[in-house]
């Protein structure tokens, strides 16, 4: 199953991961799994979070550097995390919106999958994005996956994982 899901995540024709998350390319010593670039995925809104911390302004992203100067063409962008470790290090997405690596891998899928409609952690429609405007559909293309392809991928993340924290993965 890891196999198909390297061979998946490499894979342009596939899906896009690679388009983010690869700096050196299949099989190149010292991949860091990501290339450093910001970009809006259009993460749903941390509602629990928001609440729980008081928080009612937008989440600006890059925005709310006050260097950047395209502020608007910003908005909601986050840098492309690193995979290596991924398996441990939930809650996943900038704001810890998702709990399984796998409703990750569904959540990009739903750019795609016109079934993907639901989100698996809560069974209700995915939730909306701060900032629509500004979502990068051109590199969220891709072809939908099977669950069957889902899980190879996921299969192949926990591979990223550092010896020294397999033990904290969870079947």
């Amino acid at each position: 199953l890891e196999d198909l899901g390297m061979s998946i995540f490499f894979s342009n024709n596939n899906n896009s991961c690679a388009s983010c998350h690869v700096l050196k390319g299949e099989g190149k010593a010292g991949e860091t799994f990501t290339n450093y670039e910001f970009h809006n995925i259009g993460v749903p809104v941390n509602n629990e979070l928001r609440e729980k911390n008081g928080i009612n302004e937008k989440d600006l992203g890059l925005a709310a550097n006050p260097n950047i100067k395209n502020k608007d063409e910003n908005l909601g962008k986050y840098k492309t995390p690193t995979l290596r470790n991924v398996a441990v290090t939930a809650p996943y997405m900038h704001n810890g919106v998702f709990k399984d690596l796998r409703t990750v891998v569904e959540f990009y899928d739903k750019y795609n999958n016109k079934e993907r409609t639901l989100n698996p952690e809560t069974n209700l429609p995915w939730d909306e994005p701060e900032h629509k405007d500004t979502i990068s559909l051109k590199e969220l293309k891709a072809n939908a996956q099977t669950d069957r392809k889902i899980d190879a991928l996921v299969a192949f993340m926990k591979l990223l994982t550092d010896k020294r924290y397999e033990h904290l993965i969870k079947d």
